[in-house]
């Protein structure tokens, strides 16, 4: 039997993985546009349902299903941006939109697929012996393809053109634009990354798993959590704080009770807004 600590570790990396990738994209959206996009968790659910329909009802094979995926995930947040956060100028509008937005989405997932729980199946079925440590295939693949996707991000903000325009959004949207970027292009941009990262960490987390019309809004709240963690719109502090609270969560999964696991997020929440409105590594929340 594997010893604890070690079940707690490679457990824990591949839910700290998963977080971050999640995370990284809706801190990205604050960075840029300053609000909170209350329907980010609802574009997880989607990704979810549009993987089970491909998969399990249309029979798909595995390629097909990741490039639909990625390409309606990346269309409808372009679609997104450009139809209704566009038109959006103050950040309580934008709060309750989006939120009101989540709702009608998750009635509509309702109605096609009723409030059912289905499962999809493993994308990469079968189990590897990691130390001891019994590790789905399916969780080997989501820790490597994060890890993979978290450099390949790091490279596009930090050293691409696109990436400059999206920093100099978030740092100044006035002075960007003076210096000839397109304030619009870069929001519609971050919000296609923001939704293709949601249905990318789908890929990676839904399969094996049981999905309802509700399972966005505890990836909602983790990937808030994250963010008020690490610091809105910081990229390697979302990335720290998705290590703290993935740990923090197997933690209490394996040595407490997975009933209270959620708890790890609402108490880093609660703790930083009361102690360090600014986040423990990121900059401030107003």
């Amino acid at each position: 039997m594997a010893e604890p600590v070690l079940v707690i570790f490679f457990y824990g990396l591949i839910t700290s993985l998963i977080f971050a990738l999640y995370s990284v994209g809706f801190s990205l959206v604050f960075g840029v546009a300053r609000v909170i996009d209350a329907a980010y968790g609802i574009w997880y659910t989607t990704a979810a349902y549009l993987i089970y329909a491909l998969a399990t009802r249309f029979l798909l094979p595995l390629p097909a299903v990741i490039v639909i995926v990625v390409a309606s995930m990346a269309a409808l947040g372009i679609s997104y941006y450009s139809i209704l956060v566009r038109g959006l100028k103050e950040r309580i509008e934008m709060i309750m939109t989006t939120f009101l937005v989540a709702l009608m989405v998750q009635y509509l997932i309702v109605a096609i697929f009723t409030n059912f729980p289905w499962s999809i199946p493993a994308l990469f079925p079968g189990s590897t012996q990691v130390f001891g440590v019994s590790l789905f295939n399916q969780q080997v693949a989501a820790a490597v393809t994060a890890f993979l996707l978290l450099l390949v991000l790091w490279y596009i903000v930090y050293r691409t053109k696109i990436g400059l325009a999206i920093r100099a959004v978030a740092q100044d949207r006035e002075a960007a634009l003076l210096m000839g970027i397109d304030p619009d292009r870069v929001m519609a941009f971050t919000l296609a990354l923001s939704c293709t990262l949601a249905g990318i960490a789908a890929l990676l987390q839904a399969p094996n798993s049981v999905i309802s019309p509700v399972m966005g809004w505890p990836m909602l709240t983790l990937a808030f959590a994250v963010v008020v963690l690490g610091g809105m719109g910081d990229f390697f502090g979302a990335i720290l704080a998705s290590f703290i609270i993935g740990y923090s969560h197997q933690l209490i999964t394996n040595l407490v009770n997975p009933l209270y696991s959620m708890a790890a997020a609402f108490v880093a929440i609660l703790l930083v807004l009361w102690l360090r409105p600014r986040g423990v590594f990121g900059r401030s929340l107003e």
